[in-house]
């Protein structure tokens, strides 16, 4: 891991990984707080929103964007994520980089300085963060929430995916439901951004044209002034399917029926570059299985897709349907799985998908975030981390064997159907 991107500990649980890439004329600095899924995701997804807001120094928006705009249009970035059994709150900044300079300032220092301010030196009144904005940013996570309902599709896989791993951390929503956000109090976000900064572990993922030369040591003297006790992070639950398939059904007034189906394997099986294929044969391209048999070829469906969880072990099947061929596509995408365990595919489908996968390698590494986010992916599970080269020799050597070994190995755990109350056409 640290001969692949030069990662190195700065603090207690505080860790700097930079990749120094010269296609770009930019960098980004992106600050990962690693926590588990938990009752308190509510309030640590108001924590990076408020943050990017104001500091100490720039006491409102428009200062911080005036003063961001002077720094030719340097960026203030945020996000909440879920990961597995984790939630991950992020800060970053993107900034030219400093060869582009008219006058020679030092752009990146300057904008790493905004950040830190923001980070450490958040603005706060009587102890509070600014109650307007904290409103505000309250509704813009409710706003999300609904936003993430109101997309059936992806309201059903959240659905499916809640009871695919009912019990365990990930089954709990990474920005909480819309009650417990209005129940979160200003005092309670102060708490949550205190022990963010203390408790929660951090990777710090710099990328861009930049050898981030001492921006390392920049960080290291700024957590160090903060008194650190950090959490233990459990290790990522891979959950065996359940002893009887769950089956759950919602009526609701829609125009399309959505089906979503998880697999789990049923003896451990985690051999991630086989099952990257079998998921890419059976539903990841539009060569696939799923898309040319159960959509064109059948005309069961309006979508048909699979995707593949490997933090939590799993692939879904999710498809778009009529009412009345919600059983005959439940049955043909178990029939497509049963397929491919049963070795009917040929040396051409393998090729295929596995040049598609090694374009997506490829091309994953084509932005800045692109980077940065295969890095964390790689941080998260080190087992797995490996050059771009290392990959692709890896997929490779997958043989047909081992992509029939890997859908032998999954069983179907959770059956989830939005059902319409009516017949219609797609949404």
């Amino acid at each position: 891991m640290n001969n692949l991107y030069n990662r190195r500990k700065i603090a207690d649980e505080v860790y700097f990984t930079s990749v120094t890439d010269k296609k770009f004329k930019v960098n980004k600095i992106i600050i990962t707080f690693i926590t588990g899924l938990s009752d308190k995701v509510s309030e640590n997804a108001i924590i990076p929103r408020m943050l990017v807001k104001c500091n100490e120094n720039l006491e409102t928006m428009a200062k911080l964007n005036r003063r961001l705009s002077e720094l030719y249009s340097a960026g203030l970035t945020w996000s909440v994520n879920p990961w597995g059994d984790y939630q991950l709150l992020q800060l970053g900044a993107n900034v030219l980089d400093n060869r582009y300079a008219l006058e020679k300032e030092d752009l990146l220092r300057e904008t790493l300085d905004i950040l830190l301010d923001c980070l450490f030196r958040p603005y706060f009144e009587n102890g509070l963060f600014p109650e307007k904005s904290f409103e505000i940013e309250k509704q813009n996570q409710k706003d999300d929430n609904d936003a993430e309902i109101n997309d059936k599709t992806r309201y059903a896989y959240i659905k499916a995916y809640e009871q695919a791993f009912k019990g365990e951390p990930a089954a709990i929503r990474w920005g909480g439901t819309n009650e417990q956000v209005d129940a979160v109090s200003d005092a309670d976000a102060v708490q949550a951004y205190k022990r963010m900064i203390s408790t929660m572990r951090a990777e710090i993922i710099c990328v861009g044209e930049s050898d981030f030369t001492g921006v390392d040591k920049i960080f290291a003297e700024a957590f160090s002034k903060i008194d650190r006790h950090p959490e233990k992070l459990s290790p990522v639950i891979v959950s065996a399917p359940q002893t009887e398939t769950a089956r759950i059904t919602e009526t609701l007034d829609i125009e399309q029926s959505k089906l979503v189906m998880f697999f789990k394997s049923a003896d451990g099986y985690r051999e991630r570059y086989p099952l990257f294929l079998m998921q890419c044969l059976y539903g990841g391209t539009e060569s696939s299985k799923l898309f040319s048999n159960v959509r064109e070829k059948m005309s069961l469906c309006y979508y048909c897709y699979s995707r593949l969880g490997y933090e939590k072990g799993f692939i879904s099947a999710e498809c778009g349907v009529e009412e009345k061929n919600l059983e005959k596509t439940e049955a043909e995408c178990l029939n497509q799985l049963s397929d491919i365990a049963n070795g009917n595919f040929t040396d051409e489908d393998i090729e295929k998908v596995r040049l598609y996968m090694i374009n997506n390698i490829r091309s994953s590494r084509d932005t800045l975030y692109g980077i940065a986010s295969v890095c964390l992916n790689d941080i998260l599970s080190p087992e797995w981390a490996a050059s771009v080269d290392e990959h692709i020799a890896r997929l490779n050597a997958v043989t047909r064997e081992q992509i029939i070994e890997a859908a032998k190995s999954l069983r179907l755990d959770t059956v989830y159907i939005l059902r319409s109350d009516k017949e219609g056409s797609a949404e």
